[in-house]
């Protein structure tokens, strides 16, 4: 079975489909972590797992507080092991059982981080994908922090894969 993996890339973008290195619009710089886990489980298991903001403190998730409901449309407020006492605010959005999207940031883009989440059934198991992406012209402010997302993300991966196969 693979093992969470997790990769912090640095990456120029394209700001739409149609820019073209050298042209207005390309060059717009990401950064992203990724952490990947195949589950010896259901995917309904697993997405009940990430969907269930009550228990998210009972397990290794990374997260000590949440408030709100991980729901379509709803907004969280999390503190993270990590980030201590600070606060972020998320909007979420899903596609029940298949992808789940928390977004934050600064007003006007000066800043964005969107974490997704991705689940695919793959040989009668689940394919747990999780990423974090991080834009905007005050990205490089943050370089630090975003830096250390890369191994609670690829802690959180694997305390999801844990979870879900003692779960079942």
């Amino acid at each position: 079975m693979p093992r969470p993996v997790g990769v912090m890339f640095t990456k120029l973008v394209p700001k739409s489909s149609s820019a073209v290195p050298g042209c207005a619009g390309y060059g717009r710089s990401m950064h992203f972590a990724e952490a990947e886990a195949l589950i010896k489980a259901r995917g309904s298991t697993v997405w009940d797992i990430i969907t269930d903001a009550r228990n998210y403190t009972v397990w290794e998730s990374g997260i000590t507080h949440v408030t709100g409901e991980l729901r379509n449309g709803g907004t969280i407020k999390i503190r993270t092991r990590v980030r201590g006492s600070r606060v972020f605010r998320l909007r979420v959005q899903q596609m029940p059982g298949e992808v789940m999207t928390w977004t934050g940031g600064l007003p006007l883009g000066l800043f964005t981080g969107v974490c997704t989440f991705t689940l695919e059934p793959q040989s009668g198991m689940t394919h747990l994908r999780g990423k974090e992406e991080f834009t905007g012209p005050l990205r490089g402010l943050f370089a630090k922090a975003m830096a250390d997302a890369r191994q609670p993300l690829i802690d959180y991966v694997n305390a999801v894969r844990k979870r879900s196969e003692i779960l079942g």
